[in-house]
């Protein structure tokens, strides 16, 4: 079912990018970012919440005339894109996730690594780059080496032998404590995503919310996996996508369509249409 479009005055969007936002492909689709413009116009903050790293969002940047916020790494980075500032970024300890990884690697052996750094780019150790021949990493290293840099916001575990939910189950002792994992899409080469304990986007989210004085019942959010979890839960008008994770689906939330549809531009000219012109 879909959900009841709210008739209060939402101050703040946020939304994830993949499977969400983005359609087939990872293209924008013209309906949602005509409804975000329209929303912006009114004076709402439009928050971009992405597992993305900070480098890889430049599939917004037809966006930027419209000033939005950016937590990318889930969470473990808010970045204006405008000025290209990192705003609040969050580590994790070197210890813990050189811990994880060994921890992780007794459970599953093929395990590579690799991690996002706050601005910079990334690096990975070489069984990562093997199973992932896609990506040219800026730094081919060990782990250990990896996790000296004091700016690693975001370690990623991959398994070419391990479907993504099996993976993310074994990562949950060896995280226990020392980071939070997640991940946001599923394949049979498992990737799992962590971050700093306490990290995500609802985390960031909150930072944002804060400064602005915006509390949850004046924020809407949409998501489709595991990742986007913490944030639909934080907010007083959160949405799912049709096409989201079983996890996401059987969470109660309402469903806000499928992404290939602009199911979020949908909900937000319905929200638009309802609310009226914005109150000073």
């Amino acid at each position: 079912m879909t959900g009841t479009v709210p008739h209060e005055d939402i101050r703040l969007i946020a939304t994830d990018l993949d499977g969400t936002f983005l359609g087939a492909g990872g293209r924008l689709v013209p309906r949602n970012v005509e409804a975000v413009r329209a929303a912006a116009a009114r004076g709402i903050t439009i928050v971009v919440a992405t597992g993305r790293p900070y480098r890889w969002t430049d599939v917004i940047d037809p966006l930027a005339d419209i000033h939005p916020l950016l937590l990318s790494s889930n969470g473990a980075v808010i970045a204006d894109p405008a000025t290209g500032r990192v705003l609040h970024h969050w580590p994790i300890d070197p210890a813990d996730g050189l811990a994880f990884g060994a921890a992780l690697v007794r459970r599953v052996p093929d395990a590579g690594f690799a991690v996002e750094f706050a601005s910079h780019g990334w690096g990975a150790d070489a069984r990562y780059v093997a199973a992932h021949p896609e990506g040219e990493p800026d730094l081919v290293a060990p782990l250990a080496d990896l996790m000296a840099f004091d700016d690693v916001v975001k370690l990623l575990a991959l398994s070419p032998s391990t479907h993504t939910e099996a993976l993310a189950a074994a990562a949950v002792e060896p995280a226990a404590g020392r980071i939070d994992p997640t991940f946001s899409f599923v394949r049979d080469e498992g990737l799992v995503e962590c971050s700093a304990p306490g990290v995500s986007k609802a985390s960031a989210l909150k930072v944002v919310m804060a400064e602005r004085g915006i509390d949850s019942g004046q924020a809407m959010a949409f998501g489709d996996m595991p990742n986007d979890l913490p944030m639909l839960r934080l907010v007083g008008h959160p949405y799912v996508m049709a096409n989201g994770h079983r996890i996401m689906l059987e969470a109660g939330f309402p469903i806000a369509g499928y992404s290939d549809d602009g199911a979020v531009g949908a909900v937000i000219d319905r929200m638009l249409h309802i609310a009226g012109p914005r109150r000073p």
